[in-house]
């Protein structure tokens, strides 16, 4: 069997494509994908050939086996570090024993100091700690916790996930039982205050430059991702634009105070609309700031007609506040792993507090 393994190409994007949808994989349209690989900032910056990922081709110059590879720029100590993190590793049934050579290629990158994953397979995970990868510390990564803000079409989306079939009328039955045993719940989050105003941002401007500024140097023994307007611009523009995320923030006059990040994770195989908050900042971490993000993130979602909003992963302080509104929990069925390289000392990752990470780390919030 001859195969060949080289770097992605730009025109490799139908092939690619067509390796998603065999299996399933949601992938970007060919415009945004484009822009997703080329409008990086750590592409757009670096004085080095930085791989877009590696295809693996048959003796036909099929391709038959895709890795992806996004770069991203992390802060620890005010010390740049840069960061791979591995995405849509798929290759076709039949060349599975070729897998190993994507590997080998994202593994053996010269200018990463740490490779991360946050959404392995069980097969994935189980090959990345074979590699000498680990789990990061923060254990409540695994445990996302949200508030139902639409009962009756949550319990239809939690049916259908079960793939359990009821008559409409058996639905209503449940849907009034569980408003009985949960009113309490399900209705918090609204009698809690929101002290500070908050603004809904129409865009990414310079006040989110001066705020990274300050949020790197107070939270400095955090391992964080780069929050400049560029990397903020690049994660979520289109999304905002298409209304599938939206930035509150709070101000004092013009300076800003901190902001949550709301990308919409709804999951069409189950009808289910979801929010999930990948990001929540706030200068000092101020509680008062926190608790009003959280409030208005509620009622704007509540507003836009979604069903759940959910928060995974996070520091133990953010999750408290989020926990004070009133919430479920489900466990999560993947992992966020990394592995270090001897460019870095990487005591600092064994501890949990130097970890914040979140779902706008890695690969999720594409």
């Amino acid at each position: 069997m001859n195969i060949n393994v080289r770097e992605v190409h730009k025109n490799d994007y139908d092939q690619i494509k067509d390796l998603h949808s065999k299996f399933n994989l949601n992938i970007l349209n060919h415009d945004e994908w484009i822009k997703f690989w080329f409008k990086n900032p750590c592409f757009l910056e670096s004085n080095e050939t930085i791989p877009l990922g590696w295809v693996v081709e048959d003796n036909n110059k099929k391709i038959v086996g895709y890795l992806g590879n996004i770069f991203k720029e992390y802060y620890y100590k005010n010390k740049k570090i840069v960061i791979s993190f591995m995405h849509a590793w798929v290759v076709e049934n039949e060349y599975r024993l070729q897998a190993v050579l994507l590997m080998r290629k994202y593994f053996s990158q010269k200018n990463v100091e740490i490779f991360m994953n946050t959404s392995p397979n069980a097969a994935t995970e189980k090959i990345w700690l074979k590699s000498n990868a680990r789990e990061i510390p923060l254990k409540s990564f695994k445990n996302a916790m949200f508030v139902i803000l639409d009962l009756e079409k949550f319990i239809h989306s939690f049916l259908k996930y079960k793939n359990i079939k009821v008559p409409q009328f058996i639905k209503k039955i449940i849907f009034y039982l569980l408003s009985i045993f949960f009113c309490r719940k399900l209705f918090f989050w609204k009698k809690v205050n929101q002290t500070r105003k908050t603004n809904l941002n129409d865009n990414i401007d310079k006040k989110f430059d001066e705020f990274w500024f300050s949020y790197k140097k107070y939270f400095e023994n955090i391992l964080l991702q780069s929050r400049t307007s560029d990397w903020i611009n690049w994660h979520l523009q289109k999304k905002i634009e298409d209304g599938k995320a939206w930035i509150i923030s709070v101000k004092d006059g013009d300076k800003l105070l901190g902001y949550v990040i709301c990308l919409d994770t709804s999951s069409s195989k189950i009808a289910l609309r979801r929010i999930s908050l990948i990001d929540l900042v706030s200068l000092n971490d101020d509680k008062e700031v926190y608790v009003s993000l959280i409030k208005e993130c509620f009622i704007e979602a509540k507003k836009r007609g979604y069903h759940t909003v959910e928060l995974v992963g996070f520091k133990h302080l953010k999750k408290q506040i989020f926990s004070e509104f009133g919430v479920f929990k489900r466990k999560l069925p993947f992992s966020f792993l990394y592995k270090s390289t001897n460019q870095i000392n990487s005591d600092f990752l064994e501890k949990n507090e130097s970890w914040d990470s979140s779902l706008i780390d890695g690969e999720a919030s594409f």
